[in-house]
């Protein structure tokens, strides 16, 4: 089964205080061309999206000399909503070794209900401290993603966890819907990036893959 993780790119949803306003206009239509064309404006860091290690690092890789198979891997998302402000290292140290049998850790704050409201952009949903962070780099995974609109919080302009995760080459994805998927353990995560030049960061369609239940592929076969 597959479920989609991705908001809808539409004018009007929110977006990171300076980048541009979302637009979706008309470039050709049936009545003028005989067809119909759309002319996109949008942030590369607009709605769900993937930090790339140029984000922030002057010399850090674009998305479109990343290796497809970092944008897929087994998950798992992690229930943080009730954590507090700050995901601790000893938090996830406690999760009995399983962030180390997947590709991708996944947080639900619980901000995506503030999804298309003016509180999305605003601080107060759960983010990894730096301790935190180095040891999801030792995890070995392939990236981190969460429903909020960072990994770090709005007023932190230092992007502590970014620059962790970042560094290490890892990818961060950002404004996931995971309401679906809370609790799930082992699941394959797709997000692909649009490919253009010198991409620093992009939006994504996000999906995940269910595994049936055993009791299930029982039925079936």
């Amino acid at each position: 089964m597959l479920i989609d993780l991705t908001h809808v790119v539409k004018p009007g949803m929110p977006i990171c205080p300076g980048d541009p306003s979302i637009l979706v206009e008309p470039a050709a239509t049936f009545p003028h061309n005989g067809f119909q064309t759309s002319k996109l404006t949008l942030s590369s860091h607009a709605g769900t999206h993937i930090d790339a290690p140029a984000h922030i690092l002057r010399e850090g890789a674009g998305l479109e000399h990343t290796p497809i198979s970092q944008f897929y891997g087994r998950a798992v998302t992690l229930d943080v909503s009730q954590v507090g402000p700050v995901i601790t290292a000893e938090f996830l140290q406690a999760q009995n070794g399983m962030l180390r049998t997947v590709d991708f850790v996944l947080f639900y704050t619980g901000w995506e209900k503030k999804w298309d409201t003016p509180e999305y952009y605003q601080d107060g949903y759960p983010v990894p401290d730096e301790a935190a962070a180095k040891y999801l780099v030792s995890c070995g995974l392939k990236g981190v993603g969460t429903d909020a609109p960072s990994v770090d919080a709005m007023g932190d302009d230092g992007l502590p966890a970014h620059r962790v995760f970042l560094n290490d080459g890892m990818l961060i994805v950002e404004s996931l819907c995971l309401k679906k998927v809370v609790g799930r353990k082992d699941f394959l995560f797709i997000a692909l990036p649009l490919k253009f030049e010198n991409a620093d960061g992009a939006p994504v369609r996000a999906v995940a893959e269910l595994r049936e239940s055993p009791e299930k592929e029982m039925s079936i076969l």
